[in-house]
């Protein structure tokens, strides 16, 4: 039974047609700079030769929950090296992808890199806007508030 359907789904797939208007996926391009890798497995790889050396044989999920453990156990100041180093990765993958879609075009690898930093900086001023939006939100939402609760608590007359 499995190979006749086997047989019939070869055969009607060869002359399959996908319907207009689906994509296929896009494949990655192995030339492109490679995504930085987050604190989280930079610590990883810090740590992980030494659990290995210290339980040699152990399964990788072990390896795994292990990493998760020393992680958790980890204060804030102690991974912020691992922040750091994750950070100025990011850095040099905005400038490493800025000139990866430059490429070809004449003085656009500049363009990249100072589009890069201009992109950093807009993401600064967008936080302290959007730190600027919470507060004005919220004092909107109190005057409101009062507003719509002040007709509650005026005394009536009957």
């Amino acid at each position: 039974m499995a190979k006749a359907d086997k047989a019939r789904y070869e055969r009607e797939m060869k002359t399959y047609i996908a319907p207009q208007g689906e994509t296929t996926k896009k494949l990655k391009d192995p030339s492109a700079p490679k995504r930085p890798p987050s604190a989280f497995f930079v610590l990883c790889s810090e740590y992980c030769p030494q659990i290995k050396g210290q339980h040699p044989g152990v399964s990788i999920g072990d390896v795994t929950k292990e990493l998760g453990e020393t992680e958790d156990d980890t204060a804030a100041g102690d991974t912020q090296p691992y922040e750091k180093e994750t950070a100025e990765r990011k850095e040099n993958y905005d400038k490493d992808i800025a000139a990866y879609h430059a490429k070809g075009k004449p003085d656009a690898a500049k363009k990249g890199v100072v589009k890069a930093e201009k992109n950093k900086k807009e993401k600064e001023e967008e936080e302290k806007e959007k730190d600027d939006d919470d507060k004005l939100v919220l004092v909107q939402f109190f005057s409101l508030s009062v507003k719509h609760l002040s007709p509650l608590y005026t005394t009536h007359s009957f």
